[in-house]
């Protein structure tokens, strides 16, 4: 189970313990169907609890190992934790006594640690289908040519980007997929 709780692909840690895969698969799923008959007020089934002890065992330990993951990027999308810590004793020059200095460097919250548990707890409105759900809207045709002249080859340039975003996600999109508002900000490409 320790390698189920590091987050090991079932299909390798089986193996590591001497078992194959499939074998393993039927013992979850006779664990399982064990537990919905006895949820359904069934009688349990001589020879079928190590299997329901042995499905609870494999499923705490993968939830506990997606739990210390989280933790681990939920710590670096905070910050705040001590990153390095330097201890020195020096003389302290009105007494003479000896003084235990202790400097401590601290991590900085991780934006992009953040955004990765985002885009994995509501896809929806974080993930890259979310991002991706851009469409060009043309400018009307009066202020067309002046917001050309204004803004030089930057909207073909943004028209070009975001129709490779639009490519690249294409498969994401739903049909009926937002329609997101973009416009030209001048930047170290404009």
């Amino acid at each position: 189970m320790d390698a189920i709780r590091a987050g090991v692909p079932l299909s390798d840690a089986a193996p590591m313990a001497g078992v194959h895969p499939s074998t393993v698969y039927r013992w979850l799923e006779r664990g399982e169907q064990e537990q919905q008959r006895r949820e359904a007020g069934l009688r349990a089934r001589a020879g079928e609890q190590p299997f329901c002890e042995f499905r609870a065992r494999f499923m705490r330990a993968r939830s506990e190992g997606k739990a210390q993951l989280v933790l681990l990027v939920r710590k670096a999308a905070t910050g705040g934790h001590v990153v390095r810590e330097r201890t020195r004793t020096v003389r302290d020059p009105e007494t003479g006594e000896r003084v235990v200095q202790v400097e401590r460097d601290f991590a900085q919250p991780d934006w992009r640690a953040a955004q990765f548990l985002l885009a994995c707890l509501a896809p929806d409105s974080f993930g890259r289908a979310a991002q991706a759900r851009i469409e060009l809207v043309p400018a009307p045709k009066a202020s067309h040519a002046s917001a050309s002249a204004d803004q030089g080859p930057g909207v073909e340039r943004l028209a070009a980007r975001l129709a490779k975003i639009r490519e690249d996600f294409a498969a994401e999109l739903e049909e009926d997929a937002a329609v997101v508002d973009a416009e030209l900000v001048d930047g170290p490409e404009g």
